[in-house]
């Protein structure tokens, strides 16, 4: 049984506008997008927080000038668990201090249809963009739990990642899972990112292709994929065993489902909008059946001889009369062989009966 959960990733204060302290650039705006989400029946439903403590190392506060610069400068951390790696992180303004205001998700967020969140990035000493692991890939007390047992727990085989920022923890949440050995999904209309141009958003979209990361859309992927997983009584054979709306990857066309967006999303069509080209294939495609059905309704009553190709005729009904077919010159020399006469020649010798009797009279 394929079973999915739905990762919202960081749609706290900070992380969006107008007061965020690193606000992506429409942040907010994913909410209602988000929302749609998880009102589907994902197996499970998880959101993440930046966690920091005060004293984060890759805040411009806990850096020495003149390497301090926010969005500018950078730092070199090395490995708690190995100190022999190191790796250089960017530095940021303070942002998603444990226990404020600015690590809250945002109230636009249906946080009641959240079943667990975790929080991430608690280890001063480490940078964790993804809810996996740290940017060394260490699994500690960096993460509230561990992601990979609890999604193993619930049976979890399918991940589908939403949220900010998706240059950077989306981006790292979802390589994470991919290696993980989940299938992972990025729903792209639902991701907001800190650079969206070629060289960050895009970039990342690159990658996602390179490893098997796939981009469904909302409204034609993603909806009839979740609800049709299990049935009521959770046997599974209700479970969509694939995408063949997926236009991807010609190797999930047999997994899946068409669907539209729910009523409400930004990507719902106006009131008076012109109908999808779907919509208006199937109208075309009743009325030529409709004409169809005319055509055969004014054929001449000669062709209602022909044999039936739908349902079976009831069977108290009567069969048609068979036409009667005049005799061949074949026919008459076998019926003179055989003694019996044909319906025509039998027709014809009472003709002729009459006639011969009025020959008798006279005489």
């Amino acid at each position: 049984m394929i079973r999915s959960a739905l990762l919202v990733v960081d749609m706290q204060e900070d992380f969006c506008p107008p007061h965020g302290a690193l606000a992506v650039p429409g942040g907010r705006d994913i909410a209602s997008l988000i929302n749609k989400l998880l009102a589907m029946p994902f197996a499970l439903k998880i959101a993440t927080r930046d966690w920091h403590p005060t004293n984060h190392v890759s805040f411009d506060t806990s850096n020495r000038p003149p390497n301090n610069k926010a969005f500018e400068s950078s730092t070199t951390i090395s490995n708690p668990q190995n100190a022999s790696q190191s790796i250089n992180i960017p530095i940021w303004p303070i942002h998603c201090i444990q226990g404020t205001p600015g690590a809250e998700i945002i109230p636009e967020i249906n946080i009641s249809a959240i079943d667990k969140i975790l929080d991430k990035g608690r280890d001063n000493r480490v940078e964790m963009f993804s809810a996996f692991a740290d940017t060394f890939g260490n699994k500690s007390e960096a993460a509230s739990f561990d992601l990979t047992a609890h999604l193993n727990e619930n049976g979890i085989c399918r991940v589908f990642v939403v949220g900010l920022a998706g240059d950077y923890c989306v981006r790292c949440t979802a390589y994470d899972a991919k290696k993980e050995g989940f299938d992972v999904y990025v729903v792209e209309e639902a991701v907001q990112s800190i650079d969206d141009g070629e060289n960050g958003w895009g970039a990342t979209k690159r990658q996602f292709e390179e490893m098997g990361i796939r981009l469904p859309k909302l409204r034609e992927e993603v909806k009839e994929d979740v609800k049709n997983e299990t049935n009521k009584d959770g046997s599974g054979k209700g479970q969509m065993t694939a995408w063949k709306g997926m236009k991807i990857s010609k190797e999930y066309e047999k997994k899946g489902g068409d669907y539209e967006n729910e009523a409400g999303s930004k990507n719902e069509p106006t009131k008076g909008a012109p109908e999808s080209k779907s919509e208006e294939e199937k109208k075309e495609e009743t009325k030529a059946s409709d004409d169809k059905k005319e055509e055969k309704a004014e054929k001449p009553k000669a062709n209602s001889g022909k044999k039936a190709t739908g349902k079976k005729a009831d069977t108290k009904a009567k069969a048609p009369k068979k036409e009667k077919k005049a005799p061949t010159e074949g026919t008459r020399k076998s019926t003179r062989i055989s003694g019996k006469r044909s319906a025509p020649e039998e027709e014809e010798k009472e003709e002729k009966t009459p006639a011969k009797k009025a020959k008798t009279a006279k005489k």
